[in-house]
């Protein structure tokens, strides 16, 4: 029995006997009145009829006739005049009047006055002894409405005291659920905190889980810092602090490869014959003079929102920069910043500065070789070198059919889903990835969009994605791919993830269009998985919040793809109660052979872990990767390196795998 309904039960078992009685002794003090009220109406009505008959100077038979005339008057019950001597000269009686009130009442409650008596007389002589009863039917009548006036009362303030105790009570428990709440939200890994209540009792409680869940988000708090510390040490330089080269090339790619992305500029950075430098200062000096060489790198990533700085090798270093059109005005500053430090005048070093702007579509082979050519330039011209990038120009025309096209598509229904297996350590399938591919005419030489269809092959999302998200056609696309998914779903039962952009989650209406057709598609909501990519700073938090809560109630589970990047965002992407966590290949390669990359990768997985959270490991292509991350705990993996062969009746072409979400 619960602690509310037992004090529950203890109000009511002091509250009833305390009314009961309190009913019972206002009864009997009523009666108790109505009784001498009786007693003194008997003796005032003998009284009077004892004067009206000794005006009858001792005639037996007026005296009767008077007494018979007061008796049909209906007051009296019974009238009896005796003699001295006892006898009864007459006497007068009839049925007492039933009251109006339940016979278990008048029994319960009998009332009993004595008679009135009063002596008749003619003249000096004393005639008899007269004695009357009155009718007492009025007694009970009006001793029950006394009851039924007073139990109303009772029970109108009973009704009063109970709604002031359950109103009392369920202000007392509303802490205690909060409580309850929240221990339960601490069991399922979220750190809610509790507003404190009013009650000195319970807001003592409360203090205590509110102290402990913020003890807790410290707790993970500084163990993200750790695994962020240790994914520095993991992809960084030990001697400059910069991004080794394959972080560097990766994010690169990242940057080159987003269609949303404004176009870039890369700067590579090299010291002159660093060997004699080496030679002439030392391997200490020299290292101290390649840090600071990266302390004017940094600079610029710590100012510049998207930057980044990586060492390539020995003395190459390389900057790439987030924006178009201000690469030779960078590429002049570092050249003088850098021949200008007391370090590099000491040991007699020169720098070359290179670089290309207006990056947007190349790959990052491409993009490091454009640069690197202009950085040979550089150092036969002694001056800061940077050629423009070569772009694909679109006319305007061009550019209006396809995004038709990417519309027209849509309309049509020229879309499907590719499919990627997301595997356990048992090789148990956890969903299928799922980015979208749509189908286009194949254009014509002028520009224009053919009508031939199959003609056509359905294309990846890296040839119309940019268009599609200038055009504002993203919650058109990811629409389309929910719908596609809980097709497929429904079909053959096979769970399925599939990607939501910012823009679409930040469009109004877009989270309720979602949770609709959720709802009509209930069976398939449960076997849906609907990721977004890692962000440290989202662009609309509230519109995240709001959709999780939405989908999640509708079954469907939420992840977060591509990350990695900032360990830190996971608590923050924790509290919108997602699911999983897919962490980004460039974070994990190399794993089996560094041991600097394993020791974050697990630090990282238990901290996932410990938010309660499924770590995913996408695009593994390395075996030998592949089998460290599952000795490190991973819960699934995604790339060329997952088997299919332990996906029965997968029926999935050889060699897919390893590419996530739209991007595929």
């Amino acid at each position: 029995m619960t602690m509310t309904r037992r004090l529950a039960l203890l109000i009511a078992a002091v509250l009833l006997p305390a009314l009961l009685g309190s009913l019972w002794l206002h009864t009997l003090a009523a009666r108790d009145a109505l009784v001498l009220e009786q007693e003194t109406r008997n003796q005032d009505a003998a009284t009077a009829l004892a004067l009206a008959l000794s005006q009858q100077r001792g005639d037996l038979a007026a005296l009767e006739t008077v007494a018979a005339a007061q008796f049909d008057l209906g007051h009296y019950r019974q009238l009896e005049l005796r003699d001295a001597q006892g006898r009864t000269l007459f006497q007068r009686q009839q049925a007492a009047r039933e009251p109006s009130v339940p016979a278990w009442f008048v029994a319960a409650w009998p009332i009993t006055a004595p008679p009135g008596r009063a002596a008749v007389s003619a003249g000096w002589r004393e005639l008899g002894m007269l004695e009357v009863v009155s009718q007492s039917g009025w007694v009970h009548a009006a001793l029950w409405a006394a009851a039924v006036r007073t139990a109303t009362f009772l029970a109108v303030l009973a009704g009063l005291a109970l709604a002031l105790t359950a109103w009392l009570l369920q202000g007392w428990q509303r802490p205690l659920r909060a409580t309850v709440a929240q221990a339960r939200a601490i069991e399922a890994g979220h750190f809610d905190l509790a507003r404190e209540p009013t009650q000195p009792e319970l807001r003592e409680l409360t203090r205590s889980m509110n102290a402990m869940v913020k003890r807790l988000k410290e707790v993970f708090s500084a163990q993200a810092d750790q695994v962020a510390l240790l994914q520095r040490q993991a992809q960084t330089d030990a001697v400059t602090g910069l991004l080794q080269r394959r972080h560097f090339v990766s994010r690169l790619s990242d940057r080159l490869a987003d269609p949303a992305a404004p176009g870039s500029a890369l700067l590579l950075v090299r010291v002159l014959r660093l060997d004699s430098v080496n030679e002439r200062l030392g391997f200490e000096a020299t290292d101290r003079l390649l840090a600071a060489s990266a302390e004017v790198l940094l600079a610029y990533v710590d100012r510049v929102a998207g930057a980044a700085a990586g060492r390539l090798n020995g003395g190459d270093f390389a900057l790439l920069l987030p924006a178009a059109g201000v690469a030779q005005e960078t590429a002049q500053a570092l050249a003088l910043a850098l021949n200008a430090s007391p370090l590099a005048r000491a040991g007699s070093a020169r720098y070359a500065v290179g670089g290309v702007d207006g990056l947007r579509g190349q790959g990052a082979g491409a993009a490091l070789a454009a640069a690197d050519a202009a950085l040979a330039e550089a150092e036969v011209a002694d001056a800061p070198v940077v050629e423009e990038a070569e772009r694909r120009a679109q006319d305007t025309a061009g550019a209006r059919a396809w995004r038709s096209q990417i519309a027209s598509a849509l309309e049509q229904g020229r879309a499907r889903l590719a499919e990627f297996p997301v595997v356990d350590p048992q090789g148990r399938l956890i969903h299928m990835e799922c980015p979208l591919r749509v189908q286009f005419g194949a254009p014509s030489g002028d520009g224009d969009l053919g009508d031939d269809e199959s003609a056509a092959d359905y294309r990846p999302a890296r040839d119309w994605l940019a268009l599609a998200q200038r055009s504002r056609l993203m919650p058109r696309v990811d629409l389309a791919a929910l719908d596609l998914a809980l097709a497929a779903i429904a079909a053959d039962g096979r769970p399925r993830a599939v990607h939501v952009s910012q823009a679409s989650l930040a469009e109004p209406g877009f989270v309720d269009i979602v949770a609709q057709r959720l709802g009509q598609a209930a069976a398939a909501a449960q076997a849906l998985s609907i990721e977004w990519v890692e962000s440290p700073q989202p662009a609309d938090g509230s519109a995240l919040r709001l959709a999780a809560e939405s989908w999640r109630a509708l079954g469907a589970k939420l992840g977060v793809e591509h990350a990695g990047a900032s360990p830190q965002a996971l608590t923050q992407w924790h509290a919108t109660r997602i699911d999983y966590v897919k962490i980004d290949a460039r974070h994990l390669q190399g794993v089996a052979t560094d041991e600097a990359v394993r020791g974050y990768a697990a630090s990282l997985v238990a901290l996932v872990h410990g938010l309660g959270l499924q770590a995913l490991a996408e695009g593994i292509g390395d075996a030998e990767d592949l089998a460290m991350l599952w000795q490190l705990g991973f819960d699934g993996a995604t790339g060329q390196a997952v088997s299919l062969g332990v996906l029965p009746n997968a029926g999935l072409p050889e060699g897919r795998g390893g590419l996530n979400g739209l991007a595929g």
